[in-house]
C-alpha cells in the first residue's frame, strides 16, 4: 500500500505521495524493501503526472508499477485525449495484471491518479481520472470488471455519481466555474483515506485558520498547494513510524511532490521535476 494525494485548484494541479514500498511476508507482515523512489510520473503532452498505490513490485514477473508507467507516459502523445490515454492506460493495466498470479488476488489491487488539463473553450481545465480495480474504499475487494477509468472533478462539485458524460463542455466548465472561486479546491488522497483524512482535515483548519487572520501567503503561489498535498502524508508517515507495531507499517520514506501549471510548467519541492 502507499499514501498518495492530489490537489487541484485554479493555480495548479499537485500530486504527492511516500515513497516506501513492502514485500508482503507469509505472515502477513510488510518488510520495507523501498524508502526513496518517488511514485510520481510526469505526463508532460497532457500536461499532468500520474502517481499510483496499491500493487508496486512484483519480482516473480519482473512488475515495476513505476517502471511500468513511465513506459505508458511515452506513449502519451499517441493519443488524441488525455481521456483516451486514461482509457488506454486501463486497458494495458488490465491486460497486464490478468498476466501476473496472485497468492490472494487482491494482491493484484492498485489505483493511478492521472491528472492532466483540457483546453476548452480558451481555458485550461483540470481533470483526474482515477484508474484502479478496487471495488471499495476499504480495499480489501477487487471490481469483478477489472481495471476501469473515470472522471472524478464534476461529480465532487456536484456531489452526483461519476458518469462518462461528464466529459461534455458544460460539465467541464462548471468545474472550472466552481475552481475560479475565491479558496476553492479540490483534494483526492487513496491508501489510507482514515489516517489521511484526519491530518489533511487539521491541515485544511491551519489553513483556514491563516486565511481568515489575513496572515496566509499570497493566492496563486504553487508551494502552498504543494504542502498542501506534502503535508499530510509527511503526518501520516510520522504517525506510523511513532505508532506502528513492527511489520505493520505501509506509509513512510521520503515524500516526494509536483506541481503543474495550466500552462504547462512543473514545479517540485523533492526534486521529482
Amino acid at each position: 500500500m502507499t499514501v498518495i494525494s492530489a490537489v487541484i485548484t485554479r493555480y495548479c494541479t499537485v500530486h504527492a505521495s511516500d515513497s516506501l514500498i513492502t514485500d508482503l511476508q507469509p505472515d502477513g507482515s510488510a518488510l520495507p524493501v523501498e524508502w526513496e523512489q518517488t511514485k510520481i510520473v510526469p505526463v508532460h503532452h497532457w500536461r499532468g503526472a500520474m502517481a499510483y498505490w496499491g500493487l508496486a513490485r512484483y519480482e516473480a514477473h519482473g512488475w515495476s508499477t513505476f517502471d511500468w508507467l513511465q513506459e505508458q507516459a511515452k506513449t502519451a502523445a499517441s493519443c488524441d485525449s488525455a481521456e483516451e490515454f486514461a482509457q488506454d492506460l486501463s486497458e494495458e493495466l488490465q491486460r497486464a495484471i490478468a498476466q501476473m498470479r496472485f497468492v490472494k488476488p487482491v494482491h493484484a489491487g492498485i489505483g493511478i491518479h492521472f491528472t492532466a488539463y483540457e483546453h476548452i473553450d480558451d481555458y485550461w481545465i483540470p481533470e483526474l481520472f482515477l484508474i484502479s480495480n478496487w471495488a471499495d474504499p476499504s480495499y480489501r475487494s477487487l471490481r469483478s470488471g477489472g481495471v476501469s477509468s473515470s472522471r472524478e472533478t464534476y461529480h465532487t462539485v456536484a456531489n452526483v455519481a461519476s458518469e462518462h458524460e461528464h466529459r461534455k463542455v458544460k460539465f467541464r466548465l462548471e468545474v472550472h466555474r466552481y475552481l475560479d472561486q475565491r479558496g476553492a479546491m479540490l483534494i483526492y488522497n487513496n491508501g489510507d483515506p482514515v489516517m489521511f483524512n484526519a491530518a489533511a482535515h487539521a491541515m485544511l483548519g491551519v489553513f483556514g485558520a491563516l486565511a481568515r487572520r489575513g496572515e496566509l501567503t499570497e493566492p496563486g503561489r504553487v508551494e502552498t498547494y504543494l504542502a498542501m498535498a506534502r503535508r499530510p502524508i509527511e503526518v501520516v508517515s510520522k504517525a506510523q513510524l511513532d505508532f506502528c507495531r513492527e511489520g505493520a507499517r505501509v506509509v513512510g520514506g521520503r515524500p516526494h511532490d509536483l506541481a503543474i501549471t495550466p500552462n504547462g510548467q512543473y514545479k517540485s519541492t523533492t526534486g521529482d521535476v
